[in-house]
């Protein structure tokens, strides 16, 4: 296996990220790693020996831009940034300003033992789009990447792809877009492994 590869140990389920630093990550439940995968196509499976020789580097964070996060003894919802950081949003009306009347559909319950893997920063204001979100206008077809400065246009279909973008994740917003930054050409998008330095997505 290669940095950037999904491994897992021959006769168990788990699947880990193998990070540039030579660590193993963890995905801590089944809906942060299908937030960054649809299915487990391109799992490496290695030998027991092997898996050992990769020390565990932490979780890995839900994927900015695509589920919602909540644990169960807290009704707040939070938007997922990068680095784990995760943005209140303040009302049911905000929620449906960003996500539409369906954004319950993107909530997933986060195990207390696991929310101390993210930081809260400060709320998201009314109507703004979270860093790493996917967006479009409804009357173009054209899907820009947030971010959190600029809406980087995404140059092809391969470009989309390279990304494990989805378009399940596409945020509709009704003010105009205008393209900012570099256009992304190209696979870019970083995971989030918590606890240890981030490994670049390889495709």
């Amino acid at each position: 296996p290669q940095a950037g590869d999904l491994i897992k140990m021959d006769g168990l389920s788990a699947v880990y990220f193998l990070g540039n630093d030579g660590k193993r990550y963890v995905y801590p439940t089944s809906a942060v790693y299908f937030s960054w995968h649809k299915d487990f196509s391109g799992v490496v499976t290695v030998s027991s020996s092997e898996l050992q020789s990769y020390p565990l580097g932490g979780n890995i964070a839900v994927r900015p831009g695509t589920k919602l996060v909540k644990i169960t003894t807290d009704p707040s919802v939070y938007a997922v940034e990068a680095n784990g950081t995760l943005r209140k949003i303040n009302s049911e009306a905000d929620a449906i300003a960003i996500y539409g009347a369906n954004w319950a559909k993107r909530v997933i319950d986060m195990p207390d033992a696991f929310f101390t893997n993210y930081t809260v920063g400060t709320p998201l204001t009314s109507g703004q789009v979270p860093a790493g979100s996917l967006v479009k206008n409804a009357n173009s077809a054209s899907v820009y990447y947030f971010d959190g400065t600029n809406y980087r246009s995404i140059a092809s279909e391969s470009a989309f792809n390279a990304n494990r973008f989805d378009f399940a994740n596409v945020i509709t917003v009704t003010s105009a877009i205008t393209a900012g930054g570099n256009a992304i050409t190209t696979a870019e998008v970083a995971y989030d492994a918590q606890g240890g330095s981030q490994g670049t997505v390889v495709t």
